[in-house]
């Protein structure tokens, strides 16, 4: 292979990035004009989408993959549009030289007129262009390709768009690009045509982190984590060639670590520099002062630091040069940047006295104190400590009411500006403490070698344990934090020992130690006054520190009182996460998804990222309780995105636990796979990130019949996250422990573990523990013989879920419950509460267990008809040849058959594996055949 030949190979692996259901898509458009249907097709999307590499790509099979395809090309230019048949003259040149020897061209172009084509004119070209498609039609199929069709003069479009109507029954293609921003240059008669029904549309959509990821690989040879894979996706916008321009430029250095911002690229320094030194004085000044506001900059506040005092003028010059434009809604208006780092070039280029003047006049013209305290910061490049305290003084006052974020921005600006060194230091320690708590550990991990740096202090050691709390670091956190608090008792410095005792709250939380959380909950809010930070952030775990020590009656007591003392503003975020774990475990999960949902935003009140997670992960699980999966997974990709780029390790295994779970119960294994290893956590961490972490990995083996591999992972968690007299285990994983025990053939541990957990004193019953207990019961004394007291447990199981919305958790009742009764031989009553779990599993998507309740009714032998037939090519195959075979033995052949072994055929029907050899040895007598593999060529010959 040749370099060159190499190389494009490679450009076109890369086109496809994230692109290959779009060429999958063509292709299959392609396939179906070359059986004689006129196809078009429209690829949408911004520019820097990818739209051109992907047209190329596809134009390049056409002409060396595909045989017998003539393709014409034209692309539209914005120069060029200005001259008509500018694109329909690109179209001719690319037809073969013996179609167009009776027809010149260049006279053509020479006799047309500037001002534009006569009606009858564009019927003559397009007449022309007609019959030579039809001319190329009979020696192969055709593709007319026309990138950046919004770019085409209109005359060559009037043209085009005339042909693609009246071409019937040829083989041709047409294929076009449009950026949807620039739809509004195309005609409104050609515009009509090419979103109407005739013509398919194509959206190129942004790409994913996981496609970024592979993009990073492929073309710079980076492995980007997945941090940061999600910080570029959002600073471009997903835009392909925006990500592949900032991999080829930046270091590679740049992604292992956090970065707030990235600089504009080459491309886009270039393209500014032009397009500035082409604008006017007043769009120059409207661009910059756009570009110090930021982003929510409003129309008004760009006229008052610009100085221009009517700036539409100026936004219709930036819209027509493709530099910014003017975006409205029912809110608010506000100027856009066409492509990303438009606003970080034009910004750079703007000379620092003009600078520091604008973002003067920007103090004195923005709305919120935040802003001007921003704009005086940006303006001041010295040290000024007036302006030090005054900033001090405000992230004070944001720290009363939970706004983190902007408390972490006064504080770093507070510190840049301060006289001497112990401010400085002291002012840094607390920004990055406050960074901790908006849950920007990106962020604050990459001040983690400053802060260590620093004097050994309470509040550095105070900073150090926090951030290891958030980071998942148990031992390291305790170490910390234990240092803090004894040096802050000497130092008699109560605000830091306050401060640690708070620390020591969530570190009991993560750790789910009830009389941790609980004792240090009381030093904390002991040492503060009602309504400061560390009182209520310790006030809204408290309760939860109670649950953990088996009183539910105090737990509640303590979450109404806490919102009583809540303020409506981000603190009460904390009150409502915390509410909402106690509502979700003891079955008031309404309640829950209330308190989750209005726990979640940040925006608007400057909340905790880090309590906004952790109630997205937990509204997850709430979605996923009730039945509603669609929305589980919804909030799960949204959330993702923000756990990611603000990398903390604490949420992940109890946000991906849901993922995990969801997708396997949808039979999506690759999917699941994914995140089981995006919630595994090392040795050591805490209870909180290892209990669910392993959930995830146990509920991925059972929803596989591998009851051995769940058996393994749920093992430890009986020693780990014990159910004790003076302990409450939050997290459900008893009852999947004790089927997969019993499933296993250990029914003596089974029995054992049972025994124990039913015995446990609990002050109140919640129905949904007891239905847990009552099915492990059921489906431990099915397997011990007693079918009857089995259905009693499976029916009282049942019974305890009876008004409650927990569609799931039927489910799995009712499939437990059913495989028994089929095992035990009451086939009417399994397949009864078969189908009722079935019709559950299928109203969830769980497609997974459906296929096993269809399995489950085939075996049952009853109503077969009305089932979903997964074995139709094997019952076929036995009917054929008149074999007699059980409900059970079709049941094992199916599965014997797909490559199952014997041990795996027990585990799904739930058999003892004596039992499957038995029915393998009958079916093999009646079949005439010796061996599985017989067996599998009988099943294949027909499937």
């Amino acid at each position: 292979m040749t370099a060159a030949s190499k190389h494009g190979e490679v450009e076109g692996d890369l086109s496809l990035v994230g692109r290959s259901g779009v060429f999958e898509n063509l292709s299959e458009i392609l396939r179906s004009a070359r059986k004689g249907v006129v196809r078009a097709v429209v690829i949408t999307g911004p520019s820097g989408s990818g739209k051109t590499a992907v047209l190329e790509h596809f134009l390049e099979h056409c002409r060396t993959a595909a045989r017998g395809v003539r393709v014409l090309s034209a692309m539209g230019d914005d120069w060029e549009a200005q001259f008509a048949l500018a694109g329909y003259s690109q179209l001719m040149r690319t037809l073969p030289l013996r179609s167009v020897r009776n027809h010149d061209v260049g006279l053509a172009l020479r006799s047309c007129p500037v001002a534009g084509l006569t009606p009858a004119q564009v019927l003559k070209y397009a007449a022309t262009l007609s019959a030579h498609l039809e001319g190329l039609e009979p020696h192969g199929s055709v593709v007319v390709a026309v990138d950046d069709v919004h770019k085409l003069d209109v005359e060559s479009l009037r043209i085009l768009t005339f042909v693609m109507r009246r071409l019937h029954g040829k083989r041709i293609m047409f294929v076009l690009t449009l950026n949807p921003h620039d739809a509004g240059l195309v005609p409104a008669g050609a515009l009509d045509f090419l979103t109407s029904h005739r013509v398919d549309t194509i959206a190129l959509t942004p790409l994913t982190p996981e496609e970024v990821q592979d993009l990073a690989r492929r073309t710079a040879g980076v492995e980007l984590g997945a941090s940061a894979a999600h910080s570029l996706v959002q600073h471009t916008g997903g835009l392909a060639r925006a990500i592949v321009e900032l991999l080829q430029e930046l270091p590679a250095e740049t992604w292992q670590t956090w970065f707030h911002s990235l600089p504009p690229t080459s491309r886009v320094r270039a393209r500014v520099r032009s397009l500035m030194g082409a604008a006017s004085p007043v769009l120059v000044a409207v661009a910059e002062a756009a570009s110090v506001l930021g982003p929510t900059a409003s129309l008004a506040d760009v006229a008052l630091v610009s100085g221009v005092e009517t700036v539409i003028p100026a936004l219709d010059e930036g819209h027509r040069a493709g530099l910014l434009s003017l975006a409205v809604d029912q809110a608010r208006s506000s100027l856009t940047f066409y492509e990303p780092g438009t606003a970080e070039a034009i910004y750079e280029q703007i000379v620092p006295s003009r600078r520091i003047a604008l973002h003067r006049l920007a103090a004195k013209t923005v709305q919120t104190e935040a802003e001007r305290l921003g704009h005086r910061a940006s303006a001041t490049p010295g040290a000024d400590e007036s302006l030090a305290k005054e900033l001090e003084e405000f992230a004070r006052r944001q720290a009363l009411i939970g706004a983190w974020q902007d408390a972490s921005t006064a504080l770093f600006a507070a510190s840049r500006l301060s006289l001497d060194i112990r401010s400085r230091n002291d002012r840094l320690l607390r920004a990055v403490d406050a960074l901790v708590g908006s849950g920007n550990i990106s962020q604050a991990q990459m001040w983690a070698a400053a802060v260590d740096a620093l004097d050994p202090s309470p509040l550095r050691s105070s900073v150090l344990g926090y951030l290891s709390t958030t980071s998942g670091q148990n031992n390291s956190a305790r170490k910390h934090l234990d240092v803090a608090w004894r040096t802050s008792s000497l130092h008699r410095d109560p605000t830091t020992a306050a401060q640690v005792a708070q620390r020591f709250v969530l570190h009991g939380v993560a750790s789910w130690d009830g009389p941790l959380m609980t004792t240090w909950a009381e030093k904390a809010m002991g040492l503060t006054q009602p309504g400061t930070p560390a009182h209520i952030e310790s006030e809204a775990i408290y309760g939860l520190g109670l649950y953990a020590q088996g009183r539910l009656a105090d737990a509640e007591t303590s979450y109404r009182r806490a919102f009583e003392h809540a303020a409506e503003n981000a603190q009460k975020q904390r009150v409502q996460m915390g509410a909402g774990w106690l509502a979700l475990r003891l079955d008031n999960a309404e309640a829950a998804l209330a308190n989750f949902e209005a726990a979640a935003p940040t925006e608007h009140r400057g909340g905790s990222m880090r309590i906004s997670l952790w109630a997205e992960a937990w509204l997850a699980r709430t979605h996923l309780v009730l039945g509603n999966w669609d929305a589980a997974a919804d909030t799960v990709a949204r959330a993702s995105v923000r756990l990611e780029t603000s990398r903390m390790p604490l949420i992940r295994p109890l946000l991906y636990w849901t993922a995990a779970e969801l997708w396997s119960m949808r039979g999506d294994w690759d999917r699941a796979r994914y995140y089981v290893s995006q919630a595994a956590v090392q040795p050591g961490t805490y209870r909180a990130m290892q209990v669910p972490a392993s959930l995830a990995l146990a509920r991925f083996h059972e929803a596989r019949a591998d009851y051995e591999g769940a058996l393994a992972v749920l093992q430890p968690l009986a020693e780990l996250d014990p159910w004790t007299e003076n302990r409450v285990s939050f997290w459900p994983w008893q009852d999947t422990y004790i089927n997969a025990l019993v499933m296993t053939d250990q029914l003596d541990a089974a029995e054992s573990f049972l025994t124990k957990f039913e015995a446990m004193p609990r002050e109140r019953e919640v129905p949904s523990d007891m239905a847990r207990i009552a099915w492990a019961r059921g489906r431990l004394v099915a397997a011990q013989g007693d079918a009857d007291s089995a259905r009693e447990h499976f029916e009282a199981s049942l019974g305890y879920l009876r008004g409650l919305n927990r569609p799931y958790l039927r489910a799995r009742v009712g499939f437990a419950f059913g495989q028994s009764m089929r095992r035990a031989g009451k086939r009417g009553l399994a397949s009864s509460v078969l189908r009722a779990a079935r019709n559950l599993y299928d109203s969830l998507g769980a497609a997974t267990y459906v296929e096993r309740c269809d399995r489950e009714l085939k075996a049952t032998g009853l109503d077969v008809g009305n089932v979903r037939d997964v074995a139709d090519p094997l019952l076929s195959a036995l009917s054929e040849r008149h074999f007699q075979l059980t409900a059970q033995e079709r049941a094992v052949a199916e599965l014997v058959a797909g490559g199952a072994t014997n041990k795996e055929v027990a585990r799904a029907l739930f058999l003892a594996e004596k039992t499957v050899q038995y029915h393998l040895t009958r079916l093999y007598r009646k079949m005439g055949i010796r061996s599985r593999s017989e067996l599998a060529g009988v099943y294949h010959s027909k499937a």
